[in-house]
């Protein structure tokens, strides 16, 4: 093997682990038995944190109850058969973009961790899950998702990503079938 083909596959794995370090991750403790939208049609949106941001925590429960909305439920209406969504996010931050920059392999990352829960009205654990969201710039598919200079962005622009990347996998846990 020459020094070329070596570079290459030291640079491939570099790569590699670029893509590896860029990844949300989802643990799910209790799967539904069947899509929620068959349980109930309103959702109760209750999002909290400690030493969490009060404006964080507004905007990913508003993203939630629109993703929610989109998906066919109706939500913080009083009906016989609503399900209760418990999110308690245990950590959040945005990250640096600068480090995210010009260092990269995860320096500077933004991340949203999190616990979401549906019950039904007794109480009773209907799916919960575990979710780490990270922003790290180098994610593939996020500058389609959310626009072409994303990776380029600040604070304001990786907490949008990582909220809408958490209400996104929330709602979908509901939907699993």
């Amino acid at each position: 093997m020459d020094i070329k083909e070596r570079r290459l596959g030291k640079l491939g794995i570099i790569v590699l682990s670029m893509l590896l370090v860029a990844c949300s991750t989802k643990t799910i403790s209790t799967t539904p038995a069947t899509s929620l939208k068959r349980v109930g049609d309103t959702v109760m949106v209750n999002v909290t944190g400690q030493d969490i941001d009060a404006g964080v925590l507004d905007q990913l429960t508003r993203e939630i109850k629109g993703q929610l909305i989109i998906a066919g439920f109706d939500v913080d209406k009083e009906t016989d058969k609503k399900i209760n969504l418990k999110v308690l996010v245990t950590a959040f931050t945005p990250g640096n973009a600068a480090l995210r920059l010009t260092v990269g392999f995860g320096a500077g990352r933004g991340s949203l961790l999190y616990v979401a829960e549906y019950t039904d009205k007794s109480g009773q654990t209907l799916a919960k899950m575990e979710g780490r969201e990270r922003f790290t710039g180098t994610e593939v598919g996020f500058n389609q998702n959310y626009g072409g200079l994303t990776t380029l962005g600040g604070a304001e622009t990786s907490t949008t990503v990582l909220i809408k990347e958490a209400a996104k996998h929330i709602v979908e846990l509901a939907l699993k079938q």
